[in-house]
């Protein structure tokens, strides 16, 4: 039953729709009153809630520089929403009183009503609050809003490496010399690790490594790597709460004799909202971070393969924009790179002046120097392998995702693109990945 409960969607289905019509029940409670006062104060309310809503989603935008884009109209429709609930069920709640023809102090709405009211301003919030949810698809199950909070990862190192550094280039892929042996575990082991930024001084977040069921056996194989990077905001366990990045390996392992990636999913960022572009900058050193202290990590305390042929960078958001910058910047690290509604170019704010002001002191041909475009339009790349993917209600990304592809071909990478019904979301993420999982494995030495 809980299982069942746990595995409720957030985003559509039974739960979603059943919170939407009480949402609609409770909003009419609110709203239905025989007073003409009343209805001019609901339509008053909605006209500044509309007001309110649109100013500070704009000023989050183009005045604190929160987001490098603009906000969705949903999103702006939803807050709306929200601060008109609130209106309407605050002036509700709240004790008003009046006098009767006695002279006796009354109040105006009853004890009964003002306490429905509540209730009735709890569930429209409620929905509302799963109608922004499914825009960003940060918390697709019931189960993964809980796990935000509750999510204990092991802290316990990975096992260390039994191969010599010297002896871990592979020529060919792993799966062309492993058997497995039997008791293989039937999933991998996810940790909590720290990756010290030793070369760039770069203070990151502990890092998520996920180890095969492979990675277990006494004689274990030496394995290729993958290396993911959440949105932002966001942080590495951003991949556990909002995909289903484990139970796609644990699946592809099953299948395949418990072979799967390491998955390395650093933080090259160092909190939730902040963000370093994934650059070298006034800011951080955070392509220094990506590019010298996480792959010597892997290498140091990993199993993982040497060769460049199989490693692959991936991410969502800013991290498929990263994805993009490490392959540009760095081709002899990453040779395949899964970028999925990636970012035109890094970026702090809507105004780029701003960006390169804040990261950059001005000086725009260094931070030009350094952006994907530019690097393809200077580089060949004719050993990178790339796979796209946006949503198709994502305007703004698909148009980045089409340039970036052109560019890239022209380069010389070999690259595909799909399209998953969504938005900028999360959820767009989720439905990508097994595909882009897929597009990666075959180009990194798995079957």
């Amino acid at each position: 039953m809980l299982e069942a409960l746990g595995n409720l969607s957030l985003i559509d289905g039974p739960l979603p729709l059943f919170f939407r019509i009480l949402g609609v029940l409770a909003l009419l409670f609110l709203l239905v009153r025989r007073s003409l006062c009343w209805w001019l104060f609901a339509l008053a309310s909605a006209v500044v809630a509309a007001a309110v809503s649109v100013f500070a989603c704009w000023a989050v935008i183009h005045v604190l520089y929160i987001w490098p884009e603009d906000l969705p109209t949903t999103v702006q429709i939803n807050v709306a929403l929200l601060l008109w609930i609130l209106a309407l069920g605050c002036t509700t709640a709240l004790v008003r009183l009046r006098r009767s023809r006695d002279g006796a102090v009354q109040p105006s709405v009853s004890l009964r009503r003002r306490t429905l009211a509540v209730v009735a301003m709890v569930v429209a919030l409620t929905t509302v609050g799963l109608r922004i949810n499914a825009d960003f698809g940060e918390f697709p199950t019931v189960r993964s809003l809980f796990s935000s909070q509750t999510m204990n990862l092991s802290t316990v190192a990975p096992p260390a490496p039994k191969h010599e550094p010297d002896s871990r280039f592979m020529a060919a892929g792993v799966s062309a010399h492993w058997h497995a042996p039997v008791g293989l575990p039937a999933t991998g082991t996810v940790r909590s690790v720290p990756i010290a930024g030793t070369v760039s001084g770069f203070h990151a977040r502990n890092a998520v490594v996920y180890l095969p069921p492979a990675y277990s056996a006494v004689n274990r194989p030496v394995l290729p790597v993958l290396v993911l990077v959440s949105g932002q905001p966001g942080s590495p366990e951003s991949w556990l709460r909002s995909t289903d990045l484990v139970g796609q390996l644990d699946s592809f392992a099953a299948a395949h004799n418990g072979l799967a990636p390491v998955v390395v999913m650093p933080d090259p960022n160092g909190s939730d909202q902040a963000n370093t572009m994934c650059m070298d900058s006034s800011m951080a050193r955070a392509d220094t971070y990506m590019s010298k202290d996480v792959p010597h990590w892997i290498k140091t305390h990993l199993d993982a393969d040497t060769n460049p042929a199989h490693w692959a960078v991936g991410g969502f958001s800013y991290g498929g924009t990263c994805a993009m910058q490490m392959v540009t910047r760095h081709p002899g690290i990453y040779r395949t790179f899964l970028a999925i509604s990636p970012e035109r170019e890094p970026a702090l704010a809507v105004n780029r002046s701003l960006t390169i002001e804040r990261a950059f002191h001005g000086d725009a041909a260094a931070f030009d120097a350094l952006v994907p475009l530019t690097l393809l339009a200077k580089n060949k790349y004719p050993d990178i392998s790339g796979w796209f993917a946006s949503g198709s209600q994502d305007a703004t990304y698909s148009a980045n995702v089409k340039v970036l592809q052109v560019a890239a071909n022209k380069a010389g990478m070999s690259t595909q693109k799909s399209v998953f019904p969504g938005g900028h979301s999360w959820a767009v993420a989720s439905a990508a990945l097994p595909q882009g999982l897929a597009y990666v494995f075959a180009r990194i030495g798995l079957p």
